[in-house]
């Protein structure tokens, strides 16, 4: 999977090192990573949001049809793909500008998870040293947890203090892995889940190391703003500005 990531990868370190070169500091050239990816891949967050914001604008009608053909499943398929096809959405809408994400993401991943398989070897010094906001790069938040839960050594209170930057991304990685949800409303089970999926977020992300969790609350909170703002205009706009791919 590597091998077939490695010239996405090579190029956002190319990128990463253009915007290194210019600020100076790794923690802001991610950042600009980010912002420049995010940018790139707007069209198709944006179709996503579209055509979750038309779902769920549509959640009462299909809860009606599905208590109104509950003892018949096949009526029911076929109601749905009426009502599906009157009112111009695709239910998988969402899902392929998703999927289409998901090599920058895991090519994003990679190279800040493992800098050093893939950065020059010029620059992996300098990454290695590299700290933003009092977070080293390389380091992860189990480091400043003694076992069980993590992997410092000592006690939690000599550990808690040069910890706090960490334990912070987390936080905020977690609050706003939750939010972008939020935003798009939904159902209480929708919501328990992504209450439970931010929950799992929390504890996965112990170990990634402070570079990737720099990424990915810079992500999220970029996701929010786009959300936020698109939502405003569907809803001002009554939502018809075109059909959902």
């Amino acid at each position: 999977m590597i091998a077939a990531l490695k010239p996405l990868i090579t190029l956002f370190v190319q990128i990463l090192l253009f915007f290194y070169n210019l600020v100076h500091n790794y923690g802001l050239a991610i950042i600009l990573l980010t912002v420049l990816i995010r940018i790139f891949l707007l069209p198709l967050t944006m179709k996503q949001t579209k055509s979750m914001h038309e779902m769920q604008k549509l959640q009462p009608k299909l809860k009606a049809l599905q208590e109104k053909y509950k003892n018949n499943k096949e009526k029911l398929q076929e109601e749905m793909m009426k009502f599906y096809a009157e009112h111009k959405v695709n239910p998988f809408g969402g899902c392929l500008p998703l999927i289409l994400q998901l090599p920058v993401f895991f090519s994003l991943f990679q190279m800040l998870w493992r800098p050093e398989n893939f950065l020059p070897a010029a620059y992996q010094a300098s990454f290695t040293k590299a700290v933003f906001l009092g977070a080293r790069l390389i380091n992860n938040p189990s480091q400043y947890f003694p076992s069980p839960l993590g992997s410092g050594k000592g006690a939690l209170t000599a550990l808690l203090v040069p910890g706090i930057p960490y334990y912070v991304l987390v936080v905020l990685m977690v609050i706003t892995t939750y939010l972008p949800s939020k935003m798009m409303g939904g159902e209480a089970q929708q919501e328990k889940m992504m209450l439970f999926m931010a929950a799992f977020m929390a504890f996965i992300a112990l170990r990634f190391p402070a570079g990737v969790l720099i990424y990915w609350v810079t992500t999220n909170i970029l996701t929010m703003l786009q959300q936020y703002f698109q939502i405003r205009a569907l809803e001002a706009s009554g939502g018809q500005d075109g059909s959902s791919a």
